[in-house]
């Protein structure tokens, strides 16, 4: 068992766990202050496995989203290595998902951050202690403040019916054989990146969607990225419920770009994709949507997925420990700068009852950053 103690323990390397430590080492962190564990093998692996998955070309966001605490370092990037203006589309600059990785992995490489990563470690428990307690699967971490940026990769989320050997969520890592027939079921940003990928590899693509294809720029009103948009929101202070219900109200998951909306009416109207709009229904071995049958040699559920709640997860043991408290849908109750009790912060979806509906997205793990490294400063000041 391999024994270590960090000033600063990161859990998980994805977008929200590389954007922390960036931003601590940009804004004057020390290097030797920071480890960064991942269940995976590398910094943002997850990121570039689902994005490749679906094939993604361009962001949801805008050029200002991205791992550092510059907002415009991203451009400046794009700018010192040539890349063409097709790697900014729209009004909005949503960058291509080429440019971002590179821009991402420029970064890290520059900062030195992955002789700070630890992969293929999954945090099996946390406790506390003199400090904080970190079990992995192959080590003991001492810590003296933890950063929980697990994101809401832990469990995909398929339907009821989907229980047949050929449906699969198409973020499963088990191997799976591509058919000439695929049902892509989901009407989001994920399915029809997806859909649009298997066409180009040849294939039928059927398209379930519960409702008419919905277009929305971003993941919720682009107001609610400011203190503006969010006064309603934060005027409910800790009514945990109504914020809840505020933030499920203004997401729109099931929702993509106008420019990718377009390209699939495109090829609906082509007939290489065909549209079925209703719930699936099982009979049987046969799915069903309005009546229709639907081909079932392959079903690929692009169908969201959720984070685990603390108690369901390696945070339990703290949880119990300490008492620490929950609002009533089962989320940590956090602080205005993300603590959950001292030393602990919480980012992602853990936090959007805090940050409001783009708690999730890139611009939620720059808004973390904001509340959460000048904390971290101050405490080290103090040292």
């Amino acid at each position: 068992m391999i024994s270590s103690h960090t000033r600063l323990l990161i859990i998980g390397g994805g977008i929200h766990g590389t954007t922390l430590a960036v931003s601590y080492l940009e804004q004057g962190g020390a290097l030797d202050d920071v480890l960064i564990i991942d269940a995976d093998e590398r910094l943002l692996d997850n990121w570039k496995r689902q994005t490749s998955t679906i094939e993604m070309t361009h962001l949801r966001s805008t050029r200002v989203h991205h791992v550092s605490s510059n907002p415009h370092a991203l451009k400046q990037f794009a700018s010192r290595h040539d890349y063409g203006s097709h790697h900014f589309k729209d009004r909005f600059g949503r960058p291509s998902l080429a440019m971002f990785n590179d821009h991402c992995e420029q970064t890290i490489e520059a900062l030195g951050l992955p002789a700070r990563f630890i992969g293929n470690e999954a945090v099996e428990s946390i406790e506390r202690h003199e400090t904080f307690v970190i079990q992995t699967t192959n080590r003991r971490i001492t810590a003296d403040t933890v950063i929980v940026s697990t994101g809401q990769s832990n469990t995909m989320h398929v339907p009821e019916w989907a229980t047949l050997s050929t449906c699969r969520h198409v973020f499963s890592k088990s191997e799976s054989e591509e058919q000439e027939n695929v049902t892509v079921v989901g009407g989001g940003i994920t399915a029809l990146h997806y859909a649009i990928a298997r066409v180009n590899k040849g294939h039928h693509v059927t398209l379930v969607t519960k409702r008419p294809l919905e277009v929305s720029q971003f993941d919720a009103d682009r107001s609610f990225m400011g203190p503006k948009g969010l006064r309603a929101f934060h005027r409910l202070e800790d009514n945990w419920r109504d914020k809840r219900e505020f933030v499920k109200r203004e997401r729109k998951p099931g929702s993509s770009p106008n420019d990718l909306v377009l390209k699939i009416k495109r090829l609906i109207l082509t007939g290489r994709v065909r549209h079925l709009i209703g719930e699936t229904v099982r009979d049987g071995e046969t799915l069903y949507v309005d009546g229709q049958a639907v081909p079932s040699e392959e079903v690929v559920c692009c169908t969201g997925i959720r984070p685990l709640e603390p108690s369901q997860s390696f945070l339990r043991p703290l949880l119990e420990q300490l008492s620490l408290p929950l609002t009533p849908c089962g989320t940590p109750v956090l602080d205005d700068t993300l603590a959950w009790t001292d030393g602990l912060y919480m980012t992602g979806p853990y936090a959007d009852l805090v940050l409001g509906p783009f708690a999730r997205a890139i611009y939620g793990g720059q808004e973390a950053a904001r509340r959460i490294v000048p904390q971290l400063l101050k405490a080290k000041q103090k040292v």
